[in-house]
């Protein structure tokens, strides 16, 4: 059995692939509660528009949920599941700036069917293609209750 990579500034072991799939369908969740209203209400009232508004809020909460990665190295769902991200390297925050770049580095783990998601399951660094792009790495940390926003500081 090959040893886990490890670092002395990570904040904990590498996360393993589940847990990091549930936690992104926690925010998943989240962004689909707000686009949803917009699509029903778009369909009863047959504006496209209200629509288009709806996909601009999910994308809204989704880059709000990536500058809470940047800024803390946690979304809602890494909270609950006790997931961090943080640079491979120096295990440091990654910054809003970079957490947004790791974002829509993650619609590149979909566009090859879907691949991309899996990599952390023979990665030895469990890391997702989105991952190696921005060089970051996903480690286990302390569970927190479900909230939107941070409510602690980070150590």
């Amino acid at each position: 059995m090959p040893v886990q990579p490890y670092n002395q500034y990570w904040p904990g072991p590498l996360a393993e692939w589940a847990p990091r799939a549930l936690g992104i369908l926690i925010d998943f969740a989240c962004s689909f509660v707000v686009w949803l209203p917009f699509v029903i209400l778009g369909d009863v009232t047959g504006s496209a528009i209200i629509g288009l508004l709806g996909d601009a809020a999910s994308l809204g909460i989704w880059i709000w949920f990536a500058v809470q990665i940047g800024e803390t190295g946690q979304s809602p769902g890494m909270r609950v599941v006790g997931l961090r991200c943080v640079v491979a390297d120096t295990g440091q925050l990654i910054g809003p700036g970079l957490a947004v770049g790791r974002y829509f580095a993650t619609w590149l783990n979909s566009f090859i069917c879907w691949v991309g998601w899996l990599f952390p399951l023979w990665d030895g660094m469990k890391q997702t293609l989105a991952d190696k792009i921005v060089s970051t790495v996903v480690c286990v940390v302390p569970k927190q209750p479900f909230n939107l926003v941070p409510t602690r500081p980070v150590g």
